[in-house]
């Protein structure tokens, strides 16, 4: 056979394997692709899922301390205080408060629960049928006393935590102090219809009792948390059609939720991420809708279509040209179809910019028609705010020749045709044609401007209640959370009046944005019908809006007084406390003529009540105090109280003449400690090192953690060599002490101390500390292990 007669031959074997090369080639990038896509996506299930779970923690931690710092609280307390974290955290099945109850107090606790209408006692749950019991004889029970919200939960009030086996387990642990929070396995609630799965996570809650000088268990705060409701909250992308999280603790894996439909083909693509949970170890999986294998297709077969393929090219080139064109067409119109159902915002740009493609749900956010838009520039300000910077980020991305860059994650905050302002994430990709050229980008948007709000909003009551735990005044605290609400709605001018004690006048508390002499007019008028908005709405004790001042008759005696400052419309909400007494009024005005839209309802409604959160919790202003000047984990002064009381001793010594000392005391490589052990090792030394310092101590002495490893200890009336005995007793006895630990181990370590004395040559207390601190690096810098009251 001649080369002319074996051409097509050869054409054909060559085009064969060209082909199969190449398909092979491009099946293993997209498997790498999608498996890289796959383990982003749980990735970023995983960081939602602890996200929750870092929030339900810190509202644990908010309830507990609430507790903590409570001498006495009853149902209405602790239904005020959670109603709203419920309202705004959906995976909250329930928030329970476990009180401790010893087997000779179980008569009072049932009786308690009688006269609070419930007759069941302390139960206990049976097993077989996950039902309740009455309770056994026990040393020790755990009942639960208050649960929210109490419509879902009533049948479990009284039921004893510990009766449940995976309940046990974990308050063991606690008990054992080998955590702070922990959870529970999974199981199904007793009264609960949904079929989902529940877990617990537990947090213990101490108290000092004043005749052990040591802390003793209250009782536990109980988070029941529905995995399922986490899961539904997930936005699946990168072609996920389902997720399962499973708890995978012990060898048999139990599913606690699902979402999407779970696929039955185990080639279908995914991936799994493990975590830690509060204990316990859970997996996410996360299935790939798409197929990757090439299973029942032989190499012959592919010869054969490959064969005919090339054989009929030429003569079907035009006719395959017509029918691939129209088929383009008709995947276009599908593309469209298809994006016009999803409920994400998709964009795609030219590499000027310019938009050549928007969805329905892109319309919608912007409120244009997409013939209005298309042939617009994206980032004119007509549409994006900080335009320039925009497309600073847009020119970079797509001119980038980085293999990195396919992928670009950004926030903008776009305008909409109403004027609102919309924040929008985005994932960007980079578009290319066939020859591989950049030719724009792919945008996919969701807005997250509820979700922000919502996060400011949460971020603004935590922000009030460290305000109120650092002992700022009411007003202050107040102030602070309507300058926030005014941030987040701008126009808002926002005010709180306070009853007086004859509950019959207003008195200005809080308004950070309304005119001075506004609020001084208006300072102890007297409630009643009529009397503006914030007047009659504390008289009818109800909520009352007036849309426009100037006509309104309750603003009759009072119009040309708003007016005069620009003031056109009024919302007020009553504030009540406990058992329902009227506490003031919360308002909300506006310069123009407005009403309310059910967002501004719902902020009313939210803010009253966190309002009144706040007024009852300042009753509690000496334990707030108390909590913000102690070191949680030493029971010590923290930093900022021990340098307020630095700075009046020193000014206390400076006037009267007196002897003062101050000594800087840090342990000697206390990193190896946490590195070798854990950090539940370390803390165990810090406080074991801490009961050291207050044995040495007198009882005038003052003492504090000023951070990590480091202690200052304050001494008045004390002399430099008086206070370096000290120092070199305190220095003995902690290199002869040795902490257990919890695994057995022992741990010694070593200190090492700066001394340093008041001198009249010094202007500021500043100057003490940096002496003493001058000294103990000294005494570290020269062998450790020791103490320096002279460099």
């Amino acid at each position: 056979m001649n080369i002319s007669n074996r051409a097509p031959l050869l054409v054909v074997v060559a085009g064969f394997l060209i082909t199969v090369f190449t398909y092979q080639y491009k099946v293993g990038i997209e498997q790498q692709q999608r498996q890289s896509l796959m383990a982003l996506a749980a990735t970023e299930q995983r960081a939602h899922l602890q996200n929750h779970v870092d929030n339900t923690v810190e509202i644990l931690d908010s309830i507990a301390s609430y507790v903590t710092y409570s001498k006495q609280i009853n149902r209405a307390d602790f239904h005020s205080f959670t109603q709203p974290v419920i309202q705004r955290h959906s995976e909250l099945y329930a928030l329970h408060w476990i009180p401790r109850v010893l087997d000779e107090d179980r008569a009072l606790f049932e009786q308690l629960l009688l006269e609070q209408g419930f007759n069941s006692g302390i139960t206990a749950v049976k097993s077989e049928a996950n039902g309740l019991v009455k309770a056994p004889e026990s040393e020790v029970y755990y009942p639960v006393l208050y649960s929210e919200p109490l419509a879902l939960n009533n049948s479990v009030i009284g039921l004893d935590a510990y009766s449940r086996n995976l309940n046990a387990e974990v308050i063991d642990q606690l008990l054992d102090g080998s955590a702070k929070f922990l959870s529970s396995a999974p199981f199904h609630l007793v009264q609960d219809e949904m079929a989902s799965s529940s877990v617990v996570f537990f947090r213990p809650v101490y108290y000092v009792a004043p005749t052990q000088e040591a802390l003793v268990l209250r009782g536990f705060i109980a988070a029941v948390v529905k995995p399922q409701r986490l899961i539904d909250k997930q936005v699946m992308g990168h072609d996920i059609v389902a997720m399962k999280l499973d708890d995978v603790t012990s060898e048999n894996s139990v599913e606690i939720a699902s979402m999407g439909s779970i696929p039955t083909d185990i080639n279908k693509t995914s991936y799994v991420s493990e975590f830690r949970v509060l204990g316990r170890s859970w997996a996410l999986r996360v299935w790939n809708g798409k197929s990757q294998h090439l299973d029942g297709y032989r190499v012959e077969y592919w010869i054969l279509f490959f064969g005919f393929l090339f054989t009929f090219f030429s003569a079907m080139g035009l006719s395959r040209l017509k029918v691939s064109h129209r088929q383009v067409l008709l995947e276009r119109d599908k593309a469209q179809s298809y994006l016009d159902t999803v409920d994400t915002i998709m964009l795609a740009l030219d590499q000027r910019g310019e938009i050549t493609m928007i969805n329905r749900k892109g319309s919608e956010v912007l409120g244009y028609t997409p013939a209005d838009l298309l042939g617009k520039n994206w980032f004119s300000e007509d549409f994006v705010i900080d335009s320039i910077e925009e497309k600073k980020g847009f020119n970079l991305f797509i001119n980038s020749s980085s293999a990195d860059s396919d992928l670009y994650l950004s926030e903008s905050k776009i305008r909409a045709r109403n004027d609102q302002i919309r924040l929008i994430t985005w994932r960007n990709k980079r578009r290319t044609d066939q020859s591989g050229d950049v030719v724009g980008m792919l945008c996919s948007g969701s807005d997250i401007t509820e979700q922000r709000h919502n996060e400011r909003l949460d971020k603004l009551r935590s922000s009030a209640m460290e305000a109120a735990l650092r002992g700022e005044s009411l007003s202050y605290v107040l102030n602070l959370v309507l300058t926030g609400i005014e941030e987040q709605y701008p126009g808002a001018l926002c005010s709180i009046l306070l009853l007086d004690k004859t509950g019959k006048h207003l008195l200005n508390c809080a308004a950070p944005s309304l005119p001075k002499d506004y609020q001084n007019a208006i300072h102890g008028i007297e409630i009643g019908e009529g009397v503006g908005s914030c007047g009659t709405a504390a008289f009818r004790r109800e909520r009352v809006i007036v849309e426009d001042i100037e006509t309104h008759p309750f603003w009759a005696s009072f119009k040309d007084l708003a007016l005069s400052h620009n003031l056109g419309s009024c919302w007020s909400e009553p504030i009540f406390g406990k058992k329902h007494r009227l506490k003031g009024t919360f308002a909300i005005y506006h310069q123009e003529p407005s009403l309310p839209s059910d967002e501004d309802l719902e902020l009313i409604t939210s803010m009253a009540a966190f309002v009144s959160m706040l007024i009852e919790e300042f009753q509690v202003e000496e334990a707030l105090v108390q909590m913000a000047n102690t070191d949680a984990l030493t029971g010590l002064n923290n930093r900022r109280k021990l340098l307020a009381s630095l700075e009046e001793e020193f000014a206390r010594t400076k006037r009267y003449g007196r002897h003062f000392s101050l000594c800087m005391l840090d342990l000697d490589h206390f990193k190896m400690v946490n590195d070798q052990y854990g950090h539940d090792a370390g803390d165990l030394v810090l406080k074991a090192i801490s009961e050291i310092i207050t044995q040495e101590l007198r009882e005038s002495d003052i003492s504090g953690r000023i951070g990590g490893e480091e202690f200052a200890l304050l001494l008045p009336d004390t002399e430099l060599h008086k206070a370096g005995e000290l120092s070199e007793r305190l220095r003995l006895k902690i290199e002869q002490f040795t902490v257990k630990l919890r695994t057995g181990e022992s741990v010694k370590l070593t200190a090492s101390i700066g001394v340093a004395e008041y001198a009249s040559s010094m202007e500021l207390s500043t100057d003490m500390l940096g002496l003493a601190d001058k000294r103990l690096y000294w005494a570290k810098d020269n062998g450790r292990n020791q103490i320096s009251i002279e460099p």
